[in-house]
């Protein structure tokens, strides 16, 4: 195992500029989430670190050992890609030994180390099937197996569940999670799938535009965006325009369209936007930054409901409630969040 670092990496294509002067440590033994939309920037960074491409710019290690310039053949990563990418006329056990094979490891150690893995991926039977005779999951796991088999020092996966319905990909999120936790190997996952992304990262790196927006462990990342589109591109988020009045209790006061409002946050003065996420808002019970609104619409999701509420100053308020807590389109709805569920961004962010 090793870390990854990139310093002040940049590459382009041309005129376009994919990457620009990236700098990202990912520790020995971490996962962490490369997580953006398409064309960000994801999959290059991750084209970078196996290999396949050469910055323009800065500089890639493993670890002590700057591999920058080194041949993917030298790098010792083990690679998940989208659509797999098995040999359609090898066995599962021929697909998982081709590493080895190409390493010359002897026979016996490449039997031995086919078997052992392909028991702890839980393959352990269909060593004589081939592709198409295996289920999607089935077959990510062959590509993981042939991927681990090889004891890589880093782990890169882009996008391995993409192709997968939306159960099994569930429950392969989880499985990712358990085997990268078994093996402790250093892990760099791509996806532009949010859920996904939470799921399984001990920290996620958020993409825009080839510039790095935020690095931070999941929950930090939900909870405290740095700027307005990390909140907004991470899950459902409300925004309040306002203008900060000064603290009070540890907490900002913010003059907002509903309101004088407290949040948290580290702006001292000027305009901000007060992010609140749709499940932070909940019935009145006498707290603190009450609003009263008028449902709008109402969808009912099975383990909640999601409301939009007209609020005053013109305000709409995504609102989700438990199923328990009804409340119908026309109907007045008294809400609250706390001061530590809201927080502050810049408002150009």
């Amino acid at each position: 195992m090793a870390s990854i670092q990139l310093e002040g990496v940049t590459k382009r294509f041309g005129p376009v500029v994919a990457i620009h002067r990236l700098t990202l440590h990912v520790q020995e033994g971490e996962l962490l989430t490369l997580l953006g939309p398409s064309g960000c920037g994801k999959t290059t960074t991750l084209r970078l670190v196996a290999g396949f491409l050469i910055p323009e710019e800065g500089r890639i290690h493993f670890g002590t050992l700057d591999v920058t310039h080194l041949p993917p053949e030298h790098r010792n990563v083990g690679i998940v890609f989208q659509n797999y990418a098995l040999f359609p006329h090898m066995t599962v056990a021929q697909n998982v030994a081709f590493g080895l094979e190409v390493r010359g490891l002897p026979n016996a150690e490449v039997r031995s180390r086919v078997g052992e893995i392909l028991e702890r991926v839980q393959l352990r039977g269909l060593e004589h099937r081939y592709p198409h005779q295996l289920s999607g999951g089935q077959q990510q796991r062959v590509a993981l197996a042939r991927a681990l088999v090889i004891n890589p020092q880093v782990l890169l996966l882009d996008e391995p569940l993409a192709n997968l319905d939306a159960k099994l990909r569930e429950e392969m999120r989880f499985y990712i999670r358990h085997l990268q936790r078994e093996f402790g190997i250093t892990t760099l996952y791509v996806t532009h799938d949010q859920a996904e992304a939470m799921v399984l990262a001990d920290r996620i790196a958020l993409l825009r535009d080839g510039i790095l927006q935020q690095v931070a462990p999941p929950e930090e990342i939900y909870r405290r965006p740095q700027s307005r589109w990390v909140a907004d591109f991470v899950g459902l988020c409300n925004f309040l325009p306002g203008r900060v009045l000064g603290r009070e209790d540890g907490f900002l006061l913010v003059d907002t369209p509903i309101g004088v409002v407290r949040c948290s946050g580290t702006a001292d003065a000027g305009r901000v936007l007060v992010c609140v996420r749709p499940e932070s808002l909940r019935p009145d019970a006498g707290g603190t930054n009450r609003i009263v609104g008028v449902v709008r619409e109402r969808t009912f999701l099975g383990n909640l409901l999601d409301l939009q509420v007209a609020c005053p100053g013109g305000v709409v308020l995504r609102v989700q409630l438990t199923p328990t807590q009804d409340a119908r389109p026309g109907e007045p709805l008294h809400l609250e969040f706390r001061p530590q569920d809201a927080w502050v961004v810049p408002e150009d962010g």
